[in-house]
């Protein structure tokens, strides 16, 4: 394999690592940072959490639809060009959620900020992998591992702090003077990439990525309209975008998504293993401010603090679950991790009264230990089980599948939350102000935690080990015997 033409040494390669890393610790932290200020956005705009979760499930959407396709034209436009393109767009658009003065403004800004970071994600590790020395570009991308990690470590506590001082709109004001120096930075210190002469415009899957990105579109809206009528329609429809969306890919010559991977078992059951997975840490990362703030009535500060012992522990455990993985195998790790998630969602659902303070804080580390065994096993499941040449496609695929995960959590949070007011008795939206909403609250959010044991069942049943190699690995050790 020839060098990369765009290698960097010493000060000048770690300044580039810092201009492109700029955009992933922004993407990720305002991924998480969100959550934490949605109850305070609730008593300001006098809206229910159905409602509230387009805040979080916008941007998602925005970022799982058109990453697929910045990741094409990635090549053909210059990555240096249109990395910096994604941190002007993404810094363009926190400052319209900052000055947002309603919702709708708010979502068109999250909408804004979802296609710079989809450009930003789509871009990051191949400039890494690029510009650091092949032997040394493992460790590169490791750090680019850190720096998603501190992201969203520092999301939630960061957005309380900065909630309690200022207000909700300085979550996103902080954005403004990164995403200069990050617009500037890439600018200087990135590469001039050549653009890939080889590439045409014409080529990409278009229609394929247009499709992709309507599925998941009907998907969430379907999710949201539950239990009205209206989701019917749009589960039906991001069906038939779906199916329509399989058959273009099994025909396309360059395919957004190639479904061969799909063909391998251990694939595709690891891949829903770890959809159960996201959908088990973004319901209570969505749930559990409304239930700091609504029931416990913690000061914004605390709100935001109280989800650091999750992340402290994942990051903890996350190397036990991957040396676990080493010795003795994928399965036990990973299946207990799901276990532990379990019975974290149960101590939550049948708490009486629910968890004070000190109880949030337990069970959310238990949570966070719980992700650290599983998700390292998951990922290497999936990896595992496709042949080298389509490890960095099924690389992309795993962000695909957190995305997904992370927007069907919330849909599930939300959604559940209404389903049950509904069947109570109440209406699909108690007034927030009400003197009796925080009973309300408890009594649902209680529900949805009860239920969400089912996503770890669905976790332990498909996750799989590849017992035997791709076939691609399998026939080169056949020929190496011969």
């Amino acid at each position: 394999m020839p060098p990369s033409p765009y290698v960097l040494q010493g000060r000048a390669l770690w300044l580039s690592f810092a201009a492109a890393t700029t955009g992933t610790l922004m993407v990720n932290l305002d991924a998480t940072v969100v959550n934490v200020a949605l109850p305070v956005m609730q008593h300001e705009f006098g809206l229910p959490v159905s409602e509230l979760q387009w805040v979080v499930t916008a941007y998602l959407l925005v970022i799982t639809g058109v990453l697929p396709l910045t990741a094409q034209v990635a090549g053909w436009f210059g990555r240096n060009r249109l990395f910096s393109l994604g941190l002007l767009i993404f810094t363009l658009g926190s400052v319209g959620a900052a000055l947002s003065t309603d919702l709708s403004a708010l979502l068109e800004a999250r909408v804004l900020q979802g296609l710079g970071g989809a450009i930003i994600q789509a871009n990051v590790m191949a400039i890494v992998a690029l510009t650091f020395p092949q032997n040394r570009r493992g460790r590169g991308l490791g750090l680019i591992a850190a720096v998603v990690a501190v992201g969203n470590l520092l999301g939630p506590p960061l957005g309380g702090v900065l909630t309690a001082l200022f207000g909700w709109r300085s979550i996103f004001w902080v954005n403004l003077p990164v995403g200069i120096w990050g617009v500037w930075a890439s600018w200087r210190y990135l590469p001039r990439f050549v653009r890939d002469a080889g590439l045409r415009p014409a080529a990409f899957d278009w229609l394929g990525s247009l499709l992709f990105f309507a599925a998941a579109s009907l998907l969430e809206f379907g999710l949201a309209a539950l239990p009205r009528v209206q989701a019917v329609w749009f589960l039906g429809l991001a069906a038939a975008a779906t199916w329509l969306f399989i058959q273009r890919e099994a025909r396309a010559r360059q395919p957004v998504m190639p479904l061969r991977l799909y063909r391998i078992p251990a694939f595709w059951r690891n891949l829903l293993s770890g959809l159960s997975y996201w959908v088990l840490m973004m319901a209570p990362a969505f749930l559990l401010p409304f239930y700091l703030r609504v029931v416990l009535r913690q000061p914004m500060a605390v709100v935001g603090l109280s989800m650091a012992p999750q992340a402290l522990m994942m990051i903890l455990f996350a190397p036990i679950g991957g040396r676990l993985a080493d010795r003795i195998g994928v399965l036990v790790p990973g299946r207990l991790g799901m276990a532990v998630f379990a019975m974290a969602d149960l101590f939550f659902a049948l708490w009486s009264g629910g968890p004070p303070l000190w109880g949030v804080w337990t069970l959310s580390a238990l949570v966070g230990i719980a992700a650290g065994l599983f998700n390292a096993p998951n990922n290497a499941a999936m990896l595992n089980s496709v042949s080298p040449q389509d490890t960095g496609t099924a690389s992309g695929l795993l962000a695909t599948q957190r995305n997904i995960g992370r927007i069907i959590g919330v849909a599930v949070a939300a959604t559940g939350l209404s389903l049950y007011w509904l069947l109570a008795g109440f209406s699909l939206n108690p007034p927030h102000t009400s003197p009796s909403y925080p009973r309300i609250f408890l009594a649902a959010f209680q529900a949805v935690f009860l239920a969400m044991p089912v996503f770890a069942a669905i976790g332990i049943w498909t996750m799989t080990s590849p017992a035997e190699p791709p076939a691609a690995d399998a026939e080169a050790a056949a020929a190496k015997s011969r």
